[in-house]
């Protein structure tokens, strides 16, 4: 009996070489969960290749391309207005408050992608993690804190392969602008009339839900939580589309609001 016991104190649980085998096949993984902290170096893993993908971003020089075209067609707006309205003196001035502007957009755009994305990364896992703990503990089950920090961990190695191929495509075809959701269909819908770019940004944020990405990582997250028990049947399926479309109501409504903010202004 001592050494079975002993054999089964060592049963490997699950670790960072386990990250491809749980994009692929996750119930295996994850019948490995134990409650206990083994997801460390995963969540390590995570948060540096989040930043990594960040740091390529700055590197492709997109980023400041695209700040410069902003700045360029500000400008060239700016001219156009007041060249007959104000001095010389008066309009270089202004040219050069925007240049100035473009210069602090360029930073943030580059402190969002290496320390803001990682951070909202963090912020997604614990935050999940929390929301599951309760609704566990509603069930009338235990929860498993650790248990659901590892399911929400590896599940955002789905985030990371989806920068991945988000970043290639910025490559490919040399712009920001890209998406691997339905997303950029809204641009196709021909919307007339007096709201039609905040109909555009509605459609376009609720359509953002269909990415395969984001449903991989909802599988991924409702595999986890079968397998361990920690949520079963309809309510594991119950729990994790409603949180899929209250993320892409969220996308909506910062997507409005973006185009509403200009308007305002």
């Amino acid at each position: 009996m001592v050494p079975a016991e002993l054999a089964s104190m060592r049963r490997p649980t699950v670790g960072a070489m386990d990250i491809p085998l749980a994009l692929l096949a996750p119930r295996r993984v994850f019948a490995r969960v134990e409650d206990v902290p083994a997801y460390g170096w995963a969540l390590v893993v995570l948060l540096v290749a989040v930043t990594v993908i960040g740091y390529a971003t700055i590197e492709t020089g997109l980023i400041d391309l695209e700040v410069e075209r902003k700045v360029q067609q500000s400008i060239t707006a700016l001219e156009a207005e007041q060249l007959d309205v104000v001095e010389r003196s008066a309009l270089s001035k202004m040219i050069e408050e925007k240049r100035q502007e473009g210069e602090f957009l360029r930073l943030i755009n580059r402190v969002q992608v290496v320390v803001a994305n990682p951070a909202a990364t963090l912020a997604t896992v614990l935050l999940l993690s929390a929301v599951f703990y309760a609704v566990v503990a509603l069930t009338g089950k235990k929860p498993e804190w650790h248990t659901l920090m590892t399911i929400c961990v590896f599940a955002g190695f789905a985030d990371v392969v989806g920068g991945v191929v988000r970043l290639l495509f910025m490559l490919r075809f040399r712009t920001l602008a890209v998406d691997t959701s339905l997303a950029l269909a809204a641009r196709l819908i021909n919307m007339e009339g007096e709201g039609a770019a905040m109909s555009t940004a509605a459609v376009s944020g609720l359509l953002s839900a269909v990415d395969p990405f984001r449903i991989w990582f909802w599988v991924i997250v409702a595999c986890g939580l079968s397998v361990t028990s920690q949520l079963r049947g309809w309510k594991v399926w119950t729990c994790c589309s409603l949180f899929w479309l209250t993320a892409a109501i969220a996308r909506t409504a910062l997507a409005m609001l973006s185009v509403k903010g200009p308007a305002l202004g």
